[in-house]
């Protein structure tokens, strides 16, 4: 597989003339997308792949799980919204997490809903968005991991069935 699209489709590094054949790479000249979403390897002549697109997923994930975006002006001091997550994770996650995803039954990080899935979630966004791509996640493996973290959930909204 051939990785076309990053920052879920607001980076497209294919002009729309390339007559590039299907996996090759093209001008990394032509990549567009947002700051902070882009992988690293990208800003440095690295190879489009795959890892790229998971790299913009784990970070679009983190936005999710904090609410704050890559590019928020409290991240201008070299620390990265990965950084500061990584740094939280896990014993004071619920610090870094957007409020608005806090619930009473998520209390202070011991409840059965945050070690099932909230964590699990966390854990799949910094694995996703590490700056090298050889310690990112496989998008199968993200996949694998993500209906894992699904049907924890279901369990327990289902209290123990599985729906």
């Amino acid at each position: 597989m051939t990785a076309y699209v990053s920052d879920f489709g607001l980076a497209r590094f294919m002009s729309a003339n390339s007559t590039a054949a299907p996996g090759n790479s093209t001008s990394l000249a032509d990549l567009k997308g947002s700051i902070g979403y882009i992988a690293p390897e990208y800003g440095m002549g690295g190879q489009i792949s795959m890892k790229g697109d998971v790299y913009s997923y784990g970070v679009l994930l983190l936005e999710i799980l904090t609410g704050k975006r890559p590019t928020d002006e409290k991240f201008n001091d070299g620390l990265s919204l990965h950084d500061r997550v990584d740094a939280a994770f896990p014993h004071r996650v619920t610090e870094i997490l957007d409020p608005n995803m806090l619930h009473n039954d998520l209390d202070g990080g011991n409840s059965e809903l945050m070690q099932s899935c909230v964590l699990p979630l966390v854990k799949v966004a910094l694995m996703c968005s590490m700056a090298s791509p050889k310690d990112r996640l496989g998008m199968a493996q993200v996949s694998t991991e993500l209906h894992s973290i699904k049907q924890a959930f279901l369990e327990l909204s289902s209290g123990g069935k599985v729906v």
